[in-house]
């Protein structure tokens, strides 16, 4: 294999699968951390959801410049001031004492999330189109297997006492002991048509094509974004402990990850359309599992559902979008994360603000409302 990248190449496949990992190991803690902080900070689930808007709003801003702005700074240094920004974040989430803290920390990890995605996926598609091999669900897989250990690490570090700071703190000092490994590494180059790298979202969404499969990236991430939030919140309500909660979690993202290392075969098997119905089909069941009065067994089995449910959609969108819009990888990636971040807009306050009207178990139906869409929206992808 050759290519103008060569010399730190063989860096790049394991340290963007560390990355992926370890944004993986962030989020699966913060799933379970969401209960105490929540508790500790004197929060409603109307007023803690709602503060859940900032973070994917300040991502969304990243993801829309993501084309023009990787192409001035490089993906590699994109990388490194995500995961900086990220250490930030989580360090000022353990310090806050209130909501202003809450916001201003969720707002340095919305910069820090946007440009570490734009980075990571941008990239890996960079690579996919030099060797036309095809590593995206791996790499998620990566993440969703980091998320199955953060969320299982964090639930026993809180039953046996510990304090949700002490490993918001540990999480930051893994952030910054990636960011020293990223230096030595050789990025794959863009190689993008003269014209096309600063290509703004709305050429893309000239496209109908890329306009349905960022449609089908915002509902899978409804689902995705739900479990994140509210899935340890709902089941101590339900009389769990934190330890069963978190342990649900890491089941979820346990799910998540078997469910894209199955995906490949999938789509090779029946196309990007047909694995996209079968996640559809699984999200409407499982948010029938998850809305139905039942023994907390059945909603642990309604998340680890939900789990293999949603895991091919981002992965399977982004490829594809990519073959739509070969050699500008940081538009394609940036444009729809962006657009798919929308689900992480909308559906924490959504879910937050009927909890209060109604009930959480009752607010859960957006995940069988997600699964209609991605049904609706996938039969009519080319």
């Amino acid at each position: 294999m050759t290519g103008p990248w060569l010399g730190g190449a063989e860096l790049f496949l394991p340290v963007s699968f560390a990355g992926f990992a370890l944004f993986g190991v962030v989020v699966g803690a913060q799933g379970v951390l969401w209960a105490p902080l929540m508790t500790a900070l004197a929060l409603g689930p109307g007023a803690f959801g709602s503060a859940q808007l900032l973070a994917p709003l300040v991502a969304m801003g990243f993801l829309l410049t993501a084309g023009p702005l990787t192409a001035r700074m490089g993906k590699k240094t994109a990388a490194l001031a995500g995961l900086g920004l990220l250490a930030a974040s989580l360090a000022a989430l353990a310090r806050a004492g209130g909501l202003g803290g809450l916001l201003a920390a969720l707002a340095l990890q919305g910069a820090g999330v946007g440009l570490l995605e734009t980075a990571l996926n941008g990239a890996v598609l960079d690579w996919e189109d030099a060797t036309g091999r095809r590593v995206m669900n791996v790499m998620h897989a990566a993440f969703s297997g980091g998320a199955v250990g953060g969320a299982f690490g964090a639930g026993v570090v809180l039953e046996h006492g510990g304090y949700y700071g002490s490993v918001l703190v540990v999480l930051a000092a893994g952030c910054l002991a990636l960011a020293a490994g990223i230096p030595p590494v050789r990025y794959p180059s863009t190689r993008a048509p003269a014209g096309r790298m600063g290509r703004s979202l709305r050429a893309l969404a000239r496209q109908p094509a890329l306009l349905a499969l960022a449609g089908l990236a915002v509902l899978g991430i409804v689902g995705e974004s739900v479990a994140n939030t509210w899935s340890v919140i709902y089941l101590t309500e339900q009389g769990a402990s934190l330890l069963v909660g978190g342990a649900a979690f890491a089941l979820f993202n346990g799910a998540m990850a078997t469910g894209r290392l199955a995906n490949a075969r999938l789509v090779a098997a029946i196309g990007p359309r047909g694995s996209l119905l079968a996640s559809g089909a699984g999200l409407v069941l499982s948010g029938a599992a998850l809305v139905a009065p039942s023994p907390v067994g059945v909603a642990v089995a309604g998340f680890v559902l939900l789990g293999l449910a949603v895991a091919g959609i981002i992965p399977t969108v982004l490829s594809a979008a990519a073959e739509a819009a070969r050699g500008d990888s940081g538009t394609v990636a940036g444009g729809v994360l962006a657009v798919a971040y929308g689900g992480f807009v909308v559906a924490p306050p959504l879910v937050g603000w009927l909890a209060e009207l109604f009930s959480l178990q009752g607010a859960l139906v957006s995940v069988g409302a997600s699964g209609l869409g991605v049904l609706w929206l996938a039969r009519r992808i080319p």
